[in-house]
């Protein structure tokens, strides 16, 4: 059981890394060159998720089946956030473009960034796969880097045309956690 848990650990983690680099490339849209800060995120990604890679080849926690619960979300936000945005992709994180539409339904009816939701999620799921707390390394490291990404967004738009709807929209969903009234008004 010890290795099947881990090639299947393994392969949902690949599944939602693939996942997300095929949004870089093919879902997401620039202004102009990759911004530096997404090369940063990129590259730190890719050697985190290598990391990852190593250290589930010396076999999955015993809580492998949570990380597969966090893949699993990751991937199902993910997916629900292209198809929200297939018609007016976002640009990619750290652009310096000036915002011209708000995504408001599918899972940004609920919060303002479900592609860092989902990401979050996904190096939730490494730190739980893996053994020790060199793993909890990702998810740290990672979530501060959207944190910072989402913040440029949010004063991007307080700076915009959008301003008084993106306030309004605020008020209603989270950053990257549903508000629970806005859960509960459905």
């Amino acid at each position: 059981m010890h290795s099947l848990s881990t090639a299947i650990t393994g392969f949902d983690a690949t599944i939602c890394f693939a996942a997300f680099s095929w949004g870089v490339k093919k879902h997401f849209r620039s202004t102009g060159a990759m911004p530096l800060g997404m090369k940063v995120t990129s590259l730190l990604s890719l050697a985190l998720f290598a990391a990852f890679v190593w250290h589930i080849a010396q076999g999955a926690s015993g809580l492998w089946l949570g990380s597969l619960g966090l893949f699993t979300g990751s991937l199902a936000v993910f997916a629900a956030a292209v198809a929200a945005s297939h018609r007016t992709p976002p640009t990619l994180a750290f652009d310096t473009d000036a915002p011209n539409f708000l995504l408001q339904h599918g899972p940004y009816r609920y919060v303002r960034h479900p592609f860092y939701l989902a990401y979050v999620l996904f190096w939730l799921g490494t730190a739980v796969a893996v053994h020790g707390v060199l793993g909890w390394i990702a998810p740290l490291l990672m979530t501060a880097l959207y944190i910072e990404a989402a913040s440029r967004e949010e004063r991007k738009f307080a700076n915009s045309n959008l301003a008084v709807a993106y306030k309004a929209y605020r008020a209603r969903a989270g950053m990257f956690w549903p508000r629970p009234l806005a859960l509960l008004a459905g």
